[in-house]
């Protein structure tokens, strides 16, 4: 039954090769598992570059794909980090001028908030992206115009609660619909303070995973853990967030992890098992991803 729910849904959050780090697959196999599965659509993310491209590139060498495929770009400096131009440059990268960005995400990993989780010294936390308390920065904020006159969605990236709910607001304020929050280590506070802005919640299995447990590389040469949470947790955050708001996705691809499809295939059979019914999970792999990336 659970790869049969798998038919229609959308997994918004790959990684996988061409990548500076080994990868468990690459884009083009990544299509067939997915075209395989009668998925209705995949996302590729890479910390490095603008995905957009391999989502173009598939889509010219496979015109008769009727998997959607798409990509976007994550603001983190090997990538070009958070400049205006940039963006400008990933909303119209493609064959043709419907296949640019279908998102633009604020750093990862390459945040204060992120940086000091990591024990990163103090010269490399400082030159890390942070939202100041009052205000976005006048870059921030006309990078958010950007996104709400072209109106693709606006990930928030890895931002500490307070960071991401001022983010939010200010989006608001310049016009954005569509934003993806990742909410994985968020507490019930945030959720509830986050829901009136009527955003999107992503919650993926890599944060379940054994992958929290080890030291992978992420931005640069050195090693570091990101921060799990709990399954008990989980629940309650989903629970919390309401299905109708929320997305589930895998964020598989490095190596020490299942194949993307097999990793998003576990998490869903996790989330029925926390007793959410096949109208929750269809919510939350099928009509918002659907919904949110206009695909």
């Amino acid at each position: 039954m659970t790869i049969e729910l798998l038919k229609g849904s959308v997994d918004n959050h790959i990684h996988c090769c061409p990548h500076i780090n080994q990868r468990s697959t690459n884009i083009f196999q990544v299509v067939e598992q997915a075209e395989r599965l009668s998925m209705y659509g995949i996302g590729f993310m890479d910390n490095f570059s603008n995905t957009s491209g391999y989502a173009s590139l598939v889509k010219k060498y496979k015109p008769s794909l009727k998997l959607k495929v798409f990509g976007g770009l994550i603001m983190e400096p090997p990538s070009g980090g958070v400049d205006y131009e940039i963006v400008k440059i990933a909303i119209k990268y493609g064959y043709n001028k419907f296949e640019g960005a279908k998102f633009i995400s604020f750093p990862t990993h390459h945040t204060r908030y992120v940086a000091k989780q990591e024990k990163r010294s103090k010269n490399y936390i400082k030159h890390c992206f942070f939202v100041p308390k009052k205000k976005p920065t006048y870059k921030t904020l006309k990078i958010l115009d950007l996104i709400a006159k072209k109106n693709i969605v606006l990930n928030t990236g890895h931002l500490s609660s307070e960071e991401t709910l001022t983010l939010v607001r200010f989006a608001k304020i310049a016009g954005i619909k569509k934003i993806l929050v990742p909410a994985n280590n968020f507490d019930i506070n945030t959720i509830y303070r986050l829901k009136r802005f009527n955003v999107k919640f992503e919650f993926s299995y890599f944060f379940i995973s054994k992958a929290t447990q080890m030291s992978l590389t992420h931005v640069d040469g050195e090693k570091h853990k990101i921060k799990g949470i709990n399954e008990e947790r989980l629940k309650n955050l989903i629970e919390k967030a309401e299905p109708k708001n929320v997305i589930l996705s895998s964020d598989c691809g490095v190596s020490v992890l299942p194949k993307p499809y097999l990793g998003f295939l576990k998490f869903v059979k996790k989330i029925i098992k926390f007793g959410f019914s096949i109208k929750d999970i269809n919510y939350m792999i099928k009509t918002n991803p659907k919904n949110l990336f206009n695909i």
